[in-house]
């Protein structure tokens, strides 16, 4: 069967059963990464093509292919996130107790009813392995809001430059803002161009910049800390990094060309 052969196959809620996993175009492995989908993130299955599953991602709706091994039967609705970079997962609620695997800033996982204490510094969450244990301060529940999402962003500086990534090993630019925006309770198209018509409020190209302020190019976008820099996750530094907007403005436009967009979040 495949992805257009889908009569045998009603829409089935599947869970992201690996740190994360790329959605790709086609279903090869060899095919353009679009982006990635992260760890109890719901996946819609609609149709399947040899190893590959077709659906849509359900947090921004993103559709594709991801390989059926990074994704396993729909198994508790989450109850918290991942709010930091990055947390490992142990084996036991003792630190010293080895780790299984490693979670980005978006994770979505399940806490038990009886782990949901303040008094415990690590909580059981449920894997496909059975269960494993995070540190409780990198977590928060499911709809909390960050009071400054612009720090949740400033938080991921150095994180490696992935083209489609949206994991903390590896992420783009519009992966940053869509996950630090997430953080702050917005829901953020996952590419800068929707993101470019969908978020904020429009500026004028003379209106003074501030913090929380997005600025995009054809295919990228940034993020100001202020009125004169720019945090992004860029190819030339290759990582999520900070810089004078005006002093960047010359290389910037040589790749990208000018200024597309100047918004301002609400």
């Amino acid at each position: 069967m495949t992805a257009s052969d889908t009569s045998d196959i009603l829409p089935t809620e599947m869970q992201v059963s690996l740190s994360y996993v790329g959605l790709y175009d086609a279903p090869r492995d060899d095919a353009g990464l679009d982006t990635q989908c992260l760890f109890g993130e719901g996946f819609i299955v609609t149709g399947e093509d040899g190893d590959f599953y077709h659906g849509t991602l359900s947090t921004d709706g993103y559709q594709g292919y991801v390989p059926k091994s990074g994704l396993m039967p729909f198994m508790a609705v989450p109850t918290h996130r991942v709010i930091v970079p990055r947390s490992l997962v142990t084996r036991t609620a003792d630190i010293k107790s080895g780790t299984q695997f490693g979670l980005s800033l978006g994770a979505q996982v399940t806490v038990p009813d009886s782990d949901k204490s303040s008094d415990v510094h690590n909580v059981q969450i449920q894997t496909p392995y059975g269960v494993g244990y995070l540190p409780w301060r990198h977590l928060v529940p499911c709809d909390h809001v960050a009071p400054d999402w612009v720090a949740i962003a400033e938080s991921l500086t150095g994180a490696p430059y992935g083209w489609g990534g949206r994991d903390s090993g590896g992420l783009d630019c519009s992966a940053l803002v869509q996950l630090a925006l997430q953080a702050g309770g917005v829901s953020a198209p996952r590419d800068s161009g929707p993101q470019a018509a969908a978020l904020g409020d429009l500026l004028a190209d003379d209106a003074p910049l501030m913090r929380g302020d997005l600025i995009f190019w054809k295919g990228h976008v940034g993020i100001m800390l202020d009125a004169n820099i720019l945090l992004h996750a860029n190819a030339y530094h290759m990582q999520v990094a900070s810089e004078n907007l005006y002093d960047a403005l010359p290389r910037i436009t040589r790749e990208a060309g000018d200024i597309t967009a100047r918004r301002r979040m609400r």
